[in-house]
Order: C-alpha cells, then structure tokens, then sequence
C-alpha cells in the first residue's frame, strides 16, 4: 500500500482530497472509485510527475471518465490519469493492475498493463509509463 512517506522522494505531493472531494467523485461518476484510487487521493489530491504521467484529482476524474465515455466503451474501468501523450490509465473493479490503452481506440482488446499495481508505477517504475520504460 503507498504511504506518503514512499512517495514524498520522488514527487511534489498534493494535499490529500478531502472526504466532500471524495464524495462528489463517487456521485460524479455514478460509483465508487476503485480502492486503491481512493486511498492514493487521500494521500495526495492528483499528481504531475517529473515525466509524463499525470494522475487526476477527484474534481477531474468523473470529467475525464464522461469526456472518454470510459463507461460505455470500457465498463468496470476507471481512467485515473494518462501519458500526456495521448494514453489513458485505467485501473479495473478491483484488481490491482494498471492498464494504459489509446484515448482515440479505447477498446478492451488494445488494453496493456502498465503495472501489477498503483505501488509498482509509483516507486519501482518511478512514475514511468510504458512508452517511457521502452524507449
């Protein structure tokens, strides 16, 4: 599980959402964020990465998921952030993975995990997306 602690080295933290911030995603997106979501924005309200991965605040993330229409063309997934370079990160009803696919494709079948877990793209991989790790 990410502590603030593992993740103040590498990243500029945001203050945590608040629990109103939390509330009025879940009711944005007609669900329950994904736990593991949940619990990095209580740690930290979003996140820039040094490189390219942006993770999203609990304002933005029903817009974001509305704007793609991850629900429709994507069910169970939850966009959480992307590249900046035209890839989404999605995390699914309660796995750990984290799966990047194109924003223009969002299909099931193109759909490639980035990490086993949130943990493993922050602290292992350093926040690097896959086209950072093979390039």
């Amino acid at each position: 599980m990410l502590n603030r602690t593992d993740l103040e080295p590498h990243y500029r933290l945001e203050p945590p959402a608040s629990p109103e911030a939390l509330a009025g995603a879940e009711a944005g997106l007609g669900r329950p964020l994904h736990p593991d979501y949940a619990a990095f924005l209580r740690l930290s309200d979003g996140l820039y990465t040094g490189g390219n991965l942006v993770l999203l605040d609990a304002d933005s993330i029903a817009e974001r998921n509305r704007d793609y229409e991850v629900a429709e063309y994507l069910p169970g997934y939850l966009m959480i952030g992307d590249d900046s370079g035209g890839m989404a990160l999605l995390l699914r009803d309660q796995e750990p993975a984290v799966f990047e696919v194109d924003m223009g494709v969002m299909m099931a079948s193109e759909l490639r995990v980035s990490a086993d877990s949130l943990a493993q793209l922050l602290i292992r991989f350093q926040g690097r997306t896959l086209g950072e790790r093979q390039a």
